[in-house]
């Protein structure tokens, strides 16, 4: 009996404590628990215009800040103004929400836009990145606001913005537009990730839905700003870095497009040597076709960075294509031969003979490599119907009055000097084996001849110069004089500039990085002055503190506002200079200096020299 009211006893007992257990968690249960809250922190730029706490799954409250000469616009979930703050959204941590403004009143917006660009609508293939600007590409301006209106044809892949000049100043790309679809999520334009990212305004506008559009750029002059932390900004280039978070690019799709065309698309190698990233369109840098499958053999040096470029034609009209090939192209089994660049951009792994494929279908590039493979030993010399009392195309080849000379010892870069051309004669490059006195016959193992360069390999022939036409590609000379020829045997590039006997036909630009983001756009705040003697060319370059340049200068025939000059680099350096050593690279063909000061930049014409000199500060 004793054991049976124990075993009783333990169970009350036991029952007991999980009623009290029970009791204590019902007792917690009705504790209320914490409710978190978070702060939206109101700004005006950096300055905190109020705070607000918000509980945890409840909203922010919208309201309209005032500011003296200013009218409120919106607010924005970040200080670039990407996106809008999202009141509508619960509060689940801590944001901040940014104000945008508006001046009050707003000037008349004087200036004049242009659409620039490429691609395979007629405006775009003639326009070719800025080369046109002028009616036909620039915006109408409404009378009585600040808008501008361009309606035009766009294709798949068609790539443009809207700039005011050939500098490319005040651009307003892809970042300005206010959408990207249609309203029934038809993508039609595309450039970035986020509309309105600072990163994203001077971005291209690509087309990616064919049709005919009309778009309306919006502007407030009075609210511009600048991108002044960019590496490359200076008062002088400021337009440069021009960015307004209140304009926009509105546009209505209109219809399909007046037509379509049959674009007939060719790739070309370039690259910092082997074109001096140069578009050279020409037998030694265009891959052939073979019903979508293009190919191309060339050597190339060891770390030499290239991709491939297109080139449209379209009836009879040409222009730059949109579509570049570059390491994201390439199968796995060719990075055996290539690196890849942040930029994408294809390296060289090693010197010699490569070959590519591209199968148009499968947008897919493929390399092989032979190391064994490298250039033949070669003499070059200049043939045509240029010289007087000189047999037409038979008297200059393996005459040593005609031969090119290596500049330096295995710099493969050949030059003759001083070279009299008549007007409406013809002249071209050949290439021989070396040490050839005869061509040998063609088609025979005793033919010497490696091929010839004419007017597809001249770059930035200007008026000078002009291909025979009617299918002869030989140059035809337009401007009689003295020029000196160079031929750049790797990059397969011939430059013919003519001798400055004066100032009076010459005009030199500085370009480059912190100077004027390599765009000189033949403005007058980059060209240089012509001494009072009339011998030299001079520009003061003021390096600021923590802003290194990297730049070179063209020179250009007088008057010349298009295309590029002949570039004068280190390879250009003179002797006299006295603060010359402080513009030699560690690499690399372009001057460079680190060192804050003033310098007077001097070109000699007599020498064709480039000297640099220390000059107080102002």
């Amino acid at each position: 009996m004793k054991k049976a009211i124990k075993w009783i006893g333990f169970f009350l007992v036991a029952f007991v404590c999980v009623l009290s257990v029970s009791m204590l968690a019902a007792c917690d249960d009705k504790k209320p628990s914490e409710t978190k809250e978070y702060t939206v922190t109101f700004y005006d730029g950096t300055t905190v215009l109020k705070t607000e706490t918000v509980k945890e799954g409840e909203k922010a409250t919208k309201w309209t800040p005032t500011k003296e000469d200013y009218e409120f616009v919106d607010w924005y979930a970040t200080p670039n103004f990407g996106h809008l703050f999202e009141f509508d959204q619960p509060i689940n941590e801590n944001k901040s929400a940014f104000a945008q403004w508006a001046s009050a009143k707003q000037s008349v917006d004087t200036r004049e836009y242009y659409i620039v660009g490429s691609g395979t609508s007629p405006i775009l293939m003639s326009n070719n990145w800025g080369k046109v600007f002028d009616e036909t590409t620039k915006m109408t301006k409404a009378a009585d606001k600040n808008e501008y209106t361009y309606t035009l044809d766009l294709q798949v892949g068609d790539l443009f913005q809207f700039a005011i000049n050939e500098s490319w100043h005040n651009q307003r790309g892809v970042g300005y537009l206010t959408s990207l679809k249609l309203e029934d999520g038809t993508e039609v334009f595309s450039g970035a990730s986020t509309i309105g990212d600072n990163s994203a305004y001077r971005l291209n506008i690509k087309c990616e839905y064919a049709g005919n559009y009309t778009f309306t750029l919006t502007t407030h002059p009075d609210d511009d700003t600048y991108e002044t932390s960019n590496a490359s900004y200076t008062e002088a280039n400021k337009e440069a870095f021009n960015i307004n978070t209140l304009d926009t690019i509105s546009w209505v799709r209109n219809g399909d497009a007046s037509s379509t065309v049959e674009v007939i698309t060719d790739y070309y190698i370039k690259g910092s040597g082997i074109t001096n990233w140069k578009d050279m369109y020409n037998a030694a840098t265009k891959m052939s076709n073979t019903d979508g499958v293009y190919t191309l053999t060339v050597y190339l040096k060891e770390g030499e960075e290239f991709m491939f470029s297109s080139l449209n034609t379209i009836g009879t009209e040409v222009g730059t294509g949109t579509e570049y090939l570059r390491a994201s192209n390439l199968d796995e089994a060719s990075k055996e031969f290539v690196d890849q660049k942040p930029s994408l951009n294809m390296v060289a792994k090693a010197s010699g003979e490569y070959t590519f494929t591209y199968t148009k279908s499968t947008q897919v590039l493929s390399a092989t490599f032979d190391g064994t493979k490298a250039p033949v030993a070669t003499d070059y010399y200049i043939d045509g119907t240029f010289a007087e009392g000189v047999a037409d195309w038979s008297g200059y080849c393996f005459n040593e009055d005609f031969k090119l000379v290596e500049t330096t010892a295995g710099s493969g870069v050949y030059e003759i000097k001083n070279v009299t051309l008549k007007a409406d004669s013809q002249i071209i490059i050949q290439a021989f084996k070396a040490g050839s006195t005869e061509r040998g016959e063609y088609g025979t193992e005793g033919y010497n001849g490696l091929g010839s360069y004419n007017y597809t390999y001249l770059f930035n022939g200007g008026t000078a110069f002009s291909a025979v036409g009617g299918g002869n590609n030989n140059i035809k000379v337009i401007t009689a004089g003295k020029y000196d020829i160079t031929f750049d045997s790797y990059a397969k590039i011939i430059t013919m500039v003519e001798v400055i006997e004066s100032a009076d036909n010459l005009d030199i630009y500085i370009k480059g990085e912190n100077i004027n983001s390599w765009s000189h756009g033949f403005s007058a705040d980059y060209v240089f002055t012509i001494s009072e003697d009339e011998t030299q060319y001079e520009y003061i370059l003021t390096i600021e503190e923590g802003k290194p340049v990297s730049f070179g200068c063209e020179k250009h025939p007088k008057g010349e506002t298009q295309g590029y000059g002949d570039w004068l680099g280190v390879s250009a350096m003179g002797t006299s200079g006295d603060a010359n050593d402080k513009f030699v690279p560690e690499a690399g063909s372009n001057f460079t200096c680190s060192t804050a000061g003033r310098y007077k930049v001097v070109y000699t014409i007599a020498t064709g020299e480039m000297n640099f000199y220390a000059l107080p500060n102002a």
